[in-house]
């Protein structure tokens, strides 16, 4: 009886040992893919200056939003690269701009807008304001809603070398970015 007490305490308090190595390699990938490191305390300065330096080195080139694209095909998704594809371009260590293409028929140029790095995944951003106006025009409210977003800051995350998560903390919603085939 004893015995049979002992098992049934046992199992009760100790769990089972799959679900622990379950739960630690969840939690080491998850710290490894946000911190790069599965050391404790990698310092947050330290943690930041590489999470910016990683995102610099793999950003350039041109990108889609993955919640507006087409991925029923590879072909619609190089189609979609093609006519909504915008560009992602290094201009110093801790800034980047992304050109959207001039996809709107009576649209005069590209509309940039910069990213400056903030502290750790954040990082400021500013539209150019008057590329907007020219291509969507000055009119209300459409010009009120061009200047009330006209700066705003997100969290960039490089998830792998081909997608990149952004949260727009304004609208608080994630943007998924997906690099383009070359």
């Amino acid at each position: 009886m004893l015995r049979l007490f002992a098992t049934l305490c046992a199992l009760i308090l100790l769990p089972p040992m799959a679900t622990a190595s379950a739960l630690y390699e969840e939690l080491l990938v998850a710290k490894v893919k946000l911190l790069g490191t599965q050391r404790p305390d990698p310092g947050m300065g330290l943690w930041a200056k590489q999470t910016n330096e990683r995102l610099m080195s793999t950003l350039e080139g041109k990108w889609v939003d993955l919640g507006y694209s087409d991925l029923t095909s590879e072909d619609r998704l190089n189609k979609y690269c093609r006519e909504f594809g915008v560009t992602f371009r290094k201009l110093t260590d801790y800034s980047f701009e992304v050109t959207s293409q001039a996809v709107l028929r009576h649209a005069k140029q590209p509309i940039h807008k910069e990213y400056i790095f903030k502290m750790g995944m954040s990082y400021n951003y500013r539209w150019n304001i008057q590329q907007q106006i020219d291509n969507l025009g000055d009119s209300e409210p459409t010009s009120t809603q061009i200047l009330r977003n006209a700066n705003g800051t997100s969290s960039l995350m490089m998830m792998s070398p081909n997608i990149l998560l952004e949260v727009d903390f304004g609208f608080g919603m994630p943007f998924l970015w997906g690099r383009c085939p070359p």
